[in-house]
């Protein structure tokens, strides 16, 4: 880790939508007629995520825009499905694309952030002048989510389960065993060992083994102690744990599914430069997943990328990363 990184101050501001939630964020103004990169992390997970590009993209004079998601980090925190629906959450972003005066940036989505990354290309991609996605790719166009064909798909294609988490992340009590274990969650999530990706998220039922076992492992390298003790001070927040699966229980409830099969295949279509960015031994966000979710949809221009590593793509390669980004935006 660069020795500045550490001396970074991160100063939150607080934005509040028209609606009533407030986000916190994080913004560092492009100089000159440099764009703006405006960042959107996953689960579970905050804005902190893009530290090392942060430092890397605003050096070379781009601007930063990075905001925690609804649900996650130090943003609100709401436990109400409805309050998660993709079509609201990305005009709370256009929002806040106005109060920067931003007319057009550079997307870059990681995980959930690439979904919710995905639904401003359909709703607002007037905004956007180049788009990047990370470790998860464009995920088009809405309809029914069905996990267990998706389950079934996976096993007949790797011989293993990517999804089985997302059925301990639907029960009324995961918020519950996350509380309670939140160490163990921490060693589990944030693992960059891809045995125990397959092994214990994968696979159905063994996310919560592993939590009501109280698994800890050391920490995984690429986060130092200033990530965890941050991540740590909101996942505690009161309903830290509840709202942030409330992305997952939306989609697998069908809450987006009526404005989204309003829309026009056209919608989805990317007419932007797309580039994606993979980690070469990802298991559950698998590379060749990223590339065909994306690929069809790239009309304008499509670059694939795979950095080595896991999920975690910005900690475990910070500066192939920040190289790539700076060479798309600069394209």
């Amino acid at each position: 880790m660069p020795n500045n990184l550490k001396r970074r101050t991160w100063i939150f501001s607080y934005f509040t939508t028209a609606d009533g939630a407030t986000y916190a964020y994080d913004y560092n103004p492009a100089h000159g007629s440099n764009l703006t990169f405006l960042l959107l992390h996953g689960y579970p997970s905050s804005h902190r995520d893009y530290e090392h590009q942060i430092l890397s993209l605003t050096a070379a004079g781009y601007g930063t825009l990075a905001p925690d998601l609804l649900g996650l980090g130090r943003s609100d925190m709401p436990t109400e499905l409805e309050a998660y629906n993709m079509k609201r959450l990305a005009g709370h972003i256009t929002e806040l694309l106005d109060e920067k005066n931003l007319d057009t940036v550079i997307g870059v989505g990681h995980d959930w952030g690439a979904l919710l990354l995905s639904r401003l290309a359909a709703y607002h991609q007037d905004r956007f002048q180049k788009l990047a996605f990370m470790s998860v790719g464009h995920t088009a166009p809405g309809g029914f989510f069905d996990l267990d064909a998706g389950i079934i798909q996976s096993q007949a294609d790797f011989g293993y389960s990517r999804l089985g988490y997302w059925y301990f992340f639907h029960r009324h009590d995961a918020a519950s065993v996350i509380e309670q274990h939140l160490e163990s969650a921490w060693c589990l999530w944030f693992s960059n060992n891809q045995t125990v990706w397959r092994e214990h998220v994968g696979e159905i039922g063994a996310s919560r083994a592993w939590l009501n076992a109280d698994i800890i492992t050391a920490d995984p390298p690429g986060f130092d102690e200033a990530f965890k003790n941050d991540w740590f001070t909101w996942m505690r927040r009161q309903g830290a744990a509840q709202a942030g699966l409330s992305y997952y229980k939306a989609l697998m409830d069908g809450l987006w599914e009526e404005d989204e099969n309003a829309l026009p295949n056209e919608k989805w279509t990317l007419n932007v430069p797309v580039l994606t960015i993979g980690g070469s031994d990802d298991v559950i966000s698998r590379p060749d997943i990223l590339d065909a979710s994306t690929r069809p949809w790239a009309m304008a221009g499509y670059e694939a990328r795979l950095v080595p590593g896991g999920h975690w793509v910005q900690h475990e390669a910070p500066e192939q990363v920040s190289l790539y980004l700076l060479e798309f935006a600069r394209e």
